[in-house]
């Protein structure tokens, strides 16, 4: 089931964001976040106030991924291009959870009035490239060895779509 995002979900969304910086190079960072970070995160993004928030809920109340939009650039000229961040738990991978969210996130976009959604991801994370290929994302953008995590040197590479 998806639904709106509350701050109420800021713990398991940490938990989801803490495996993904243990165990892969899908997070370009190195920090454990507390359900305290997480919520100020969102908060200071202005996530579920200015911008939309959607999680995907199971039937025990496991939350399965989460997905929300927050400002791409701080200048006000960019205020209509959104960057989405998704993650999924990794024990809800490949169910299409990842596709609902993004399609469903679009459609709030577009009603909050974005313009342009952009989506950076891990070059080699095929399985959220393809994700968001399939939902009309094209590729504008690489940075080349933008990110040191496990040893090795990353690429980003930016997705965008214009609504």
């Amino acid at each position: 089931m998806l639904r709106p995002g509350t701050l109420a979900d800021a713990t398991q969304m940490a938990d989801i964001f803490n495996h993904y910086v243990r165990t892969s190079t899908v997070i370009f960072s190195n920090t454990e976040l507390t359900a305290d970070d997480m919520r100020r995160k969102l908060i200071d993004l202005e996530v579920g106030s200015k911008f939309p928030f959607i999680v995907s809920e199971e039937n025990d109340g496991i939350i399965s991924g989460y997905c929300y939009a927050h400002r791409w650039m701080p200048d006000a000229v960019y205020g209509r291009s959104w960057e989405l961040t998704i993650y999924l738990s990794n024990s809800h991978l490949g169910k299409g959870i990842g596709s609902a969210l993004i399609q469903q996130m679009e459609a709030l976009c577009r009603q909050e009035g974005a313009h342009v959604l952009m989506a950076s991801i891990t070059e080699g994370n095929r399985a959220c490239e393809q994700m968001f290929r399939r939902a009309g994302f094209g590729i504008v953008g690489r940075f080349p060895e933008i990110g040191f995590k496990f040893g090795q040197y990353l690429n980003d590479v930016i997705y965008q779509k214009i609504l």
